[in-house]
C-alpha cells in the first residue's frame, strides 16, 4: 500500500466509523459493511455487501454443526473486502437466531425505583444489574451463570421507561466468538436476529415514510414470521407466528393492529419467498390490509465509492446483516 493510500485510510478512520454485520443463516453467510460520519445524525452508507453460500447441514437451527464450513465462508466473505486502511479496525457484530434467544421488556419501575437509573442510559453504578439478571433467569428458566444477557434502558414519550432484556445460553455466544476468531475476526457484539431486522427496517422507515405513519414491520425466517406495529411512539405491539392463538397469518396481523385500523404501510424483509409460498405475496397483503407493501432493501443506502451488485442491493435477505452493522455505527 502506498503512503498516500495509508494516509487516506487514516483520515477516513478518524472522520467515519465503519462496522460489519454478519448474518450466518442455514443457507449463506451474509456480510454488510456500513459507515457513518462521526457527527450528529450523520447519514448511513452501505459500503459493501457480500453473500457466500453454505452447504446444507452446516448450520441447523442456529447451531454451527460444521464449524470449518462456516469459518471458510467467513474468510471468503471478508477476503473479498477491498484492502482499505480505514477498514482494518472494523467493529463486527454477529446475529443469534430467534430460536436461541429470549427477549422481554420490563418496566423500569418494576425492577428498581426510578431514582436509581436514568432512562436512555446504561447502569454505571451497577444498581440494576442484579435485578436484570434475576428477571432473565426467571424468564429463561436457566440459571444466570449459564446465560449471556444484554440489556438497555429505553425512554418512552409517556415517561415510562422500559428495560429491554435479551438472553441466550452462553454456549451459543461462545460458539460464535470461537468460530469468528478461527476466521480471524474479532466480534464486538452479538445481537438477536429479530432485533437486528427490526432495527434495519425502522431505519429504512425513517427515510421512506412520514414520521406520523403507522406501519407493520414483517420479518420472515425459516421458523416463522416476526411482526411489529410501529407508530409515533415507537414499537406499539409485537408478535411471532406460528402461535397457538392464531389460525392464520391474517388473524395474527389483524390482532397486531388491534382497533387502530389498517396501517399506512407494511414493510417486509428476510426470506419473503416464504410469505409468497404461504399465499402472502405483496399483492395479497395489499388486498387484505388496504395499504402499500414495501420490501426492505439496502439500495437507498448504497452511496459509497465502490459499486455493489444489484441483486444484493435489492435483496430483502440483508435486513439482519444491515441491522447488525447499524447498531455498531450508531453507538
Amino acid at each position: 500500500m502506498s503512503r498516500e493510500q495509508a494516509l487516506r485510510g487514516s483520515i477516513l478512520a478518524v472522520t467515519r466509523r465503519y462496522a460489519a454485520g454478519i448474518d450466518v443463516s442455514e443457507r449463506a453467510v451474509r456480510l454488510a459493511v456500513v459507515s457513518r460520519r462521526l457527527r450528529a445524525n450523520g447519514p448511513i452508507c452501505v459500503e459493501h455487501l457480500e453473500s457466500v453460500p453454505l452447504a446444507a447441514g452446516a448450520v441447523i437451527g442456529g447451531d454451527f454443526v460444521d464449524r470449518n464450513a462456516v469459518v471458510a465462508a467467513l474468510r471468503e466473505a471478508f477476503g473479498r473486502l477491498p484492502a482499505r486502511g480505514a477498514w482494518r479496525a472494523l467493529r463486527c457484530a454477529m446475529g443469534l437466531p430467534a430460536s436461541a434467544t429470549l427477549t422481554t421488556q420490563v418496566p423500569l419501575a418494576r425492577l428498581i425505583e426510578a431514582r436509581h437509573g436514568e432512562p436512555g442510559g446504561r447502569d454505571p453504578l451497577g444498581v440494576l444489574e442484579p435485578a436484570v439478571l434475576a428477571e432473565a433467569e426467571r424468564a429463561a428458566g436457566i440459571e444466570r451463570a449459564a446465560l449471556a444477557v444484554d440489556w438497555s434502558i429505553e425512554a418512552r414519550n409517556d415517561g415510562c421507561a422500559q428495560v429491554s432484556i435479551a438472553a441466550t445460553a452462553r454456549q451459543h455466544v461462545e460458539s460464535r466468538v470461537e468460530t469468528a476468531a478461527a476466521a480471524g475476526i474479532s466480534l464486538s457484539a452479538i445481537d438477536g436476529e429479530p432485533a437486528a431486522a427490526l432495527r434495519a427496517m425502522r431505519h429504512a422507515g425513517t427515510i421512506e415514510l412520514d414520521a406520523r405513519d403507522n406501519y407493520i414491520v414483517c420479518w420472515a425466517e425459516s421458523t416463522g414470521l416476526h411482526a411489529w406495529l410501529v407508530g409515533e411512539e415507537g414499537v406499539e405491539n409485537a408478535l411471532r407466528y406460528p402461535a397457538p392463538e392464531y389460525p392464520s397469518i391474517t388473524d395474527a396481523l389483524l390482532d397486531l393492529i388491534g382497533p387502530k385500523g389498517p396501517p399506512d404501510w407494511i414493510f417486509v424483509g428476510g426470506d419473503v419467498d416464504l410469505l409468497t409460498r404461504a399465499g402472502y405475496a405483496a399483492t395479497e397483503l395489499t388486498a387484505i390490509f388496504r395499504c402499500p407493501v414495501l420490501p426492505f432493501e439496502c439500495a437507498p443506502f448504497c452511496n459509497g465509492a465502490a459499486p455493489i451488485d444489484d441483486a444484493l442491493r435489492h435483496s430483502p435477505l440483508f435486513a439482519v446483516a444491515f441491522g447488525l452493522a447499524l447498531r455498531e455505527v450508531m453507538q
